[in-house]
This record gives C-alpha cells, structure tokens and sequence, in this order.
C-alpha cells in the first residue's frame, strides 16, 4: 500500500514520527493507501515556505509563470497521468471512473484558459485633479493564498484556484479533503515535475480540527475556500481577526422553476442530469423544483420514469455509472433520515427513498418526492444527494417568491419558452447564476458565485481571477 507525504518547500516530506490517515473507497470500505496526518509545524513549515518563496515569484515575469503553468499542463494532459490521477479520484470519492477522468482532463483544459491571464493583469490611469499629476492603479499579488479544497471535484476545484493564484503572483499552500486527499498530493508531483520553485506550491493533509485550524490561524494573506456554509463561516470568523481576504464558495440549495409553456422533455433531461450529476454531491445541483400546477401531473410522470431508468453501480466496476457510491455511508444515513422525516411532514416518496443495501451502505436511489410544501426541511435544507422534493405553483410571482424563499442563492434554472417570463425571472431570481433551459454547468470564462449565504467571492473568468490581485494606487506629481 502506498503512502503519501506532505509537499513543503520543494520536497516530498514525512517526519519520522509521522502519523498515517487511511483513504478508503466508500463503495466498499477498502484501504486504498495512507497520507501523511501533518502536523501543526508541518503547516508552519508550509506557510513559512510559501512566504520565502514570495517574493521572488511575485518579481517572476508573468509569463514565465505562465510557462511553468503550461508545463504542469502537459504533464497533467498525458494519457497516462490523467487517468491515473482519475483513478485516484474514483478511489477515495467514488465518483465512477469515467467522471473522474474527466475531471482530471478537464482541469487541464481549465488551467489553459487560466494560465492566459498572465499577459492580460491591467490597470487603470485615472485623470487628475491637477494637470502636472498622473493617478495610476495598478494590480498586484497578495502572497501567500491558503487553498481549501473539497472532496466532490477535488482536482478540478484545486486547478480552479491555484492556477490563478500562481499565475497573479502569489504563493500557496493547499489543503485538500481528509475525504479526497492522494488526488491532491498526485497533482503536487506534477508541479515538481514541472520543476516550479520550492515553497511556491505546498500540500499539507490532515484533519480540519489540526490541520485546517493551523492553516487558517496562521499568517497567510488570503483564505479561499469550496464546501459547506458552516465551515465557511468559521473560516470567515478566523480570517476576520487577522483581516485577511476571504473567497467562499459555499452551499447552494438551487431551485428549478418549469413554466407552462416549457418544453417537458428538455426540462425533464436538463434536471434529472442538474440533481444526479456526481451521484447530487455538488453545490450547484438542482435541489427542488417549482412546476406550474397545470402541467405538474405530466412533469412528474416523466422525471419519475427518468429516475427510475438511472444506472446506480459501483463507479469502479461500471466507470460509466450515472449514480454511483456516495461519499461516505454516513452520508446515505443523513440523506435517507432526510427523506423519511420530509414524508412524517407529509411528502409522498414517487420513487427511491431507501438505501441500495443490495449494492452497499453507501448507494442512495434516485428519489423523487412529490406533495411537499415550502417550510419542509427538505425543502430549505441542502441534501447533496440524489433526492429531488416537487413542489407545484399558481403564478409566475408565486414561483419567484418560492425559489427566493431561501438561505442561499448559488444557482437557479428556468424552462419556458417566454420572452417575458425568461427577462423577468432571470431579473428577479436572488440567486449568483441563472441557467435558461439547459442543466447547470459553469463556463471557464463565467463568474461562478453565489449571493446569500451561498458565499463571497468566486471563481472562474475575469473576476474569479481578480479575486487574487490587490489593488495600489499610486501619485505621479511632476513639474
């Protein structure tokens, strides 16, 4: 079995007195290898590695940092190291393999688009109030950027904040999920490989109470962080009294609202794909809907034979799966505790609803949930799991008013085929993305980021970018 030690400053690093922390496949809770269980003084090295490096990163011209960017790249897109790294995936999350290496081509395709950021840092020259005087604004990096990273897309997330971070000028260190933590340190051997300098990358792995606690306590510059509101708000609470900048990323509980004149079968696919897509572990899924109330019977009749026709399997064993093992079987016992206190509150279970035992203790069915109502739990909670409550509507106000009712506004959806329904709820939903008649899915170039307590800040294009860059300006006097 192979173990996996922390990345500081260049090297592949295990104390000798190292404690080891088991990655197990939760399909069937076999051992799939150990990391490093860092310390408190391995996060301190870490840090104080990446501050050493600082400074003679941030003087690195923009584009030789993107030339190592693009060498990490290369190695990431060679058949080989993307598959294995995919396999890592799949290994200690469960996503099926095929998703998995996906994800890891993709992250590669991601860093491209990213890496291209490094000819286009601008500023600004502002007019003065005096004509012998020049204001100029100008960007520059942070330093040292403290990466948290989730387990559901654990290359993809990475790539999404550390390429940007190096490409801006800062240093980091990263910290995955004790869920989904080999993925990571495999990533870390590429940026060795493409020979970065030491302390400008570092992982350390380890649990959030040692690890995460040493990591946003410590004195980095900037905290960005994907995963559940709770945590983010920890994280805000720890970074607001050294105050350092935050970029949160956090739950989302996104509404789908199907209109009368929507087409069905477009509505049905997009939403049966927008809650199943990584077995409804992703923040961004849809998590109820709304249908108008004339067209509910119909709409329900197809996203239940929908259902009931998804694949669940053993991602390893049918890498194509639609829905495979969740995260943990601590996650099916809170889901299945979920569906069965929404039908005491009254919901009727049209299909799933149960643990899949027959597969393992860790495989939810595909559940549709029909006569629920908006102060449900289930209703105002987030699942993150393959479960999807209905809920039916009277008015196009009524509908906007439902999928507002909530603590959070990540992403939303809508289907019609309305001129002025799409101008109006795409100006009135609260939420920090709407998709218009197609699935979920963020562009490279977009701005993924939710308003509420869905987070601050974001990721992705321009803006996700400038998350990284802090502002100077600076007063040109002159005779």
């Amino acid at each position: 079995m192979k173990q996996w030690t922390a990345y500081i400053n260049g090297q592949f690093i295990a104390n000798q007195s190292a404690q080891w922390m088991d990655a197990t496949y939760p399909a069937t809770g076999e051992i799939v290898g150990q990391v490093q269980a860092c310390t408190e003084v391995d996060v301190h090295d870490a840090v104080h590695a990446a501050k050493a490096a600082f400074q003679a990163w941030k003087r690195t011209p923009a584009y030789e940092r993107e030339n190592y960017v693009k060498k990490w790249i290369t190695l990431l897109r060679e058949e080989k190291t993307y598959k294995n790294i995919g396999n890592l995936i799949s290994a200690e999350m469960g996503k099926p393999l095929e998703a998995a290496n996906n994800e890891a081509f993709y992250s590669a395709d991601l860093a491209e688009y990213q890496s291209q950021w490094a000819r286009r840092i601008d500023g600004e020259i502002v007019t003065s109030d005096s004509t012998n005087e020049r204001i100029l604004i100008e960007k520059e990096p942070l330093g040292v950027v403290a990466i948290i990273v989730p387990w559901n897309f654990p290359i993809y997330v990475l790539t999404r904040k550390v390429i940007p971070a190096l490409i801006a000028g800062n240093t980091v260190v990263i910290k995955p999920s004790v869920k989904s933590p080999i993925s990571a340190l495999a990533i870390a051997e590429l940026f060795h490989q493409a020979g970065f300098p030491a302390g400008v990358v570092n992982v350390v792995t380890g649990s959030d109470d040692i690890v995460g606690e040493a990591l946003t306590s410590s004195e980095v510059n900037m905290i960005t962080f994907t995963g559940s509101t709770r945590v983010g708000k920890k994280i805000m609470e720890k970074a607001s009294q050294k105050m350092i900048r935050v970029s949160l990323e956090l739950g989302g509980k996104a509404p789908a609202i199907v209109m009368p004149d929507a087409d069905l079968n477009l509505a049905v696919q997009a939403i049966k794909g927008g809650r199943l897509s990584n077995s409804g572990q992703v923040c961004s899924n849809t998590e109820r809907v709304y249908v108008h109330e004339s067209i509910a019977q119909a709409f329900i009749e197809k996203i239940v034979a929908a259902f009931q026709d998804v694949q669940v399997a053993d991602g390893r064993l049918q890498p194509n799966a639609e829905v495979a093992s969740l995260v943990s079987k601590a996650d099916a016992t809170r889901i299945n505790t979920m569906v069965q206190t929404a039908v005491v509150q009254g919901a009727t279970i049209a299909c799933g609803g149960h643990i899949m035992h027959e597969l393992g203790d860790s495989f939810y069915a595909p559940t549709i949930l029909t006569n629920c109502y908006q102060q449900m739990d289930i209703v105002q909670q987030e699942v993150f799991g393959p479960v999807l409550p209905i809920l039916t509507f009277k008015t196009i106000d009524e509908a906007i008013a439902l999928a507002n009712d909530s603590d959070y506004g990540l992403t939303s959806n809508i289907y019609t085929n309305s001129y002025q329904s799409v101008m109006k709820l795409t100006k009135e939903l609260e939420f920090g993305e709407v998709y218009v008649n197609r699935q979920q899915g963020e562009a490279y170039q977009g701005y993924h980021a939710g308003w509420k307590k869905s987070g601050i800040g974001g990721d992705d294009g321009k803006h996700g970018f400038e998350e990284f860059l802090q502002q100077k300006t600076v007063y040109l006097a002159f005779e």
